[in-house]
């Protein structure tokens, strides 16, 4: 039986998002400030399929080969102007990871399983070769691009149809009259076919701004039972948060994105995942 060896990679490179046919007020209002010439550090996540028998040695090969032919192609380089395929197409992270993915299973002629580029702590994208149909009978490759975002709220877990004496046994010191807060890690991942002029599954912009204004602005710095309704009425679990966001934001995505997975971080030790999968 196959198993799985994922192996992390880095390097430093610059880019920009700029059509050529905008303007340069047009390019900023598309794309932020990434419009701009900036950087970022890399760090690429690499997933093979190998043989439970494999050498250990031609695993460390395989890493080896593969570091050597990201680094050649993009380490310290300006992407959109060093690199041949980027001068045609946008290097956003869905864009790399499907050359990436592309690349190093024809150029090394090895079993990629999925290939993900995290561009900084606040954004990466998963490529695994799934591949859909368009309307002219294209293939296009499926992509999953997931954004973070962080809040800090308040809660109580307490249910008022459950005594006082019912909900300490329930939830333990959560149930503490005045409540505790956490500051909560949101992963918001949405999955589609990347728009072949931005490169993107849902433009970054009207992504933050409705994360903002279906959940952040409900969320963040609230003391939910008290604030943010449902939670007046239910214990505002993390559990019941994630379906909280998810009932918000599902409905409202738009550019043919789908809402794949919500994972929400109470504590550094501990998250909660809705998805689709």
């Amino acid at each position: 039986m196959a198993q799985r060896a994922a192996f992390w990679f880095a390097f430093e490179a610059s880019h920009f998002y700029r059509l050529p046919h905008l303007s340069d007020e047009e390019n900023a209002r598309q794309f932020g400030r990434a419009s701009r010439h900036h950087g970022h550090n890399y760090r690429v996540q690499v997933v093979y399929r190998v043989e439970p028998n494999e050498p250990i040695a031609r695993r460390e090969q395989l890493a080896q080969a593969t570091r050597q032919r990201i680094d050649e192609q993009f380490d310290h380089r300006c992407i959109n102007l060093e690199h041949p395929a980027f001068q045609t197409q946008l290097p956003t992270t869905e864009n790399l990871a499907v050359y990436l993915y592309r690349d190093l299973r024809d150029g090394l002629n090895a079993p990629v399983e999925s290939v993900s580029v995290h561009e900084s702590e606040t954004l990466a994208s998963h490529y695994t070769s799934e591949q859909m149909t368009d309307a002219e009978g294209n293939s296009r490759p499926v992509v999953s691009m997931t954004r973070v975002y962080t809040f800090s709220a308040a809660h109580r877990l307490y249910n008022p149809q459950l005594s006082e004496e019912e909900n300490r046994t329930l939830y333990g010191k959560c149930a503490n009259p005045h409540g505790h807060g956490h500051d909560y890690r949101l992963e918001i991942t949405v999955k589609g076919v990347p728009d072949p002029v931005t490169g993107m599954v849902m433009n970054l912009t009207e992504l933050d701004t409705l994360v903002k204004d279906e959940v952040l602005n409900h969320l963040d710095h609230k003391f939910l039972n008290a604030e943010t309704p449902p939670f007046d009425r239910i214990p505002p679990t993390s559990e019941h948060i994630v379906a909280f966001i998810v009932e918000r934001l599902r409905p409202r995505l738009q550019s043919g994105a789908q809402l794949a997975t919500v994972r929400l971080w109470e504590t550094p030790r501990s998250y909660f995942e809705w998805s689709t999968d």
